[in-house]
């Protein structure tokens, strides 16, 4: 038989060591039921808290970042204030270009007033570090002659295209109209050109291109006319036979027809070869050797 000793307690009884719970309980106060419950650890708990704080975090972020209520925060603007501060930006900026051009200006007619400026003036433009030297003539008015020939030169060289025919012809390769030919000076046509050629020569075109018109004059004979590529076109008057119609497409150097179309005199009159570039008559001579 054994007696038990509390002295020996400690040794005898054996203590259990178990994690600290925790309930969340919702309880109706009417009928003191439980509505609700949860238990977690406390571990659990931290972690939820934890998790609690990243979801709230990321609500915020995504309400700042991706909805319009970020300008109500402070440093944020509406679209309508940004624009306002960047419009305001650039009037400053001009009226500061503007303020240093008038500075500029003031000094150069003070030193030409006082007798100390030479034979330019400097105007800054952007920068106090950046200036344009210009002459002082350029300052004085142009006389009423000086604008009348201005005006004058302006009207005539309007629609003038000639000077981007030499241009336009580069790459080009044009094909002699007539292999052999010579001038006629007696030239009625100040368009084009007149070509003495023999009788049932064959008369060629000088480029690629299509048949815009064809037809036929009592006085002048069969006419062709063809377009070409870069605004160039051709036109071929005189021929007593022709071998295309109007539509048809045609090489370089492809037989248009034959010469020989005869005057009333009985003479065979000349083949009258014109080239045109974007409305305006070209020189046949600069582009062909005949």
């Amino acid at each position: 038989m054994k007696i038990f000793n509390p002295k020996n307690n400690h040794s005898t009884i054996r203590r259990f060591k178990t994690n600290h719970r925790f309930r969340l309980a919702f309880i109706n106060e009417n009928t003191f039921n439980q509505v609700w419950t949860i238990k977690m650890t406390q571990s659990r708990v931290i972690l939820s808290i934890i998790l609690l704080l990243v979801a709230i975090a990321c609500i915020v972020f995504t309400l700042i970042v991706f909805t319009p209520i970020r300008t109500l925060l402070p440093g944020y603007l509406k679209s309508s204030q940004l624009q306002e501060n960047i419009t305001n930006s650039l009037r400053i900026d001009s009226l500061t270009t503007e303020a240093r051009i008038s500075n500029a200006y003031i000094a150069n007619i003070s030193r030409i007033l006082s007798g100390k400026s030479d034979s330019t003036i400097i105007v800054s433009h952007t920068s106090s570090d950046s200036a344009s030297v210009i002459s002082i003539d350029s300052i004085i008015g142009a006389s009423e002659a000086e604008k009348q020939f201005v005006r004058q030169f302006e009207e005539k060289e309007k629609f003038n295209l000639s000077v981007l025919s030499p241009i336009a012809a580069e790459g080009v390769s044009f094909f002699p109209p007539v292999s052999t030919a010579s001038i006629s000076e007696n030239n009625a046509n100040t368009l084009g050109i007149c070509l003495i050629v023999s009788r049932n020569a064959p008369i060629s075109s000088i480029y690629n291109g299509t048949v815009v018109d064809c037809y036929y004059n009592l006085d002048s004979g069969h006419t062709i006319i063809i377009q070409h590529p870069n605004g160039f076109l051709s036109k071929y008057s005189g021929l007593e036979e022709t071998f295309v119609e109007k539509g048809d497409k045609v090489l370089s150097g492809k037989r248009l027809g034959l010469s020989g179309k005869k005057s009333y005199y009985g003479a065979s009159l000349p083949i009258t070869f014109e080239l045109w570039h974007k409305g305006t008559p070209l020189n046949p001579r600069d582009y062909f050797t005949f």
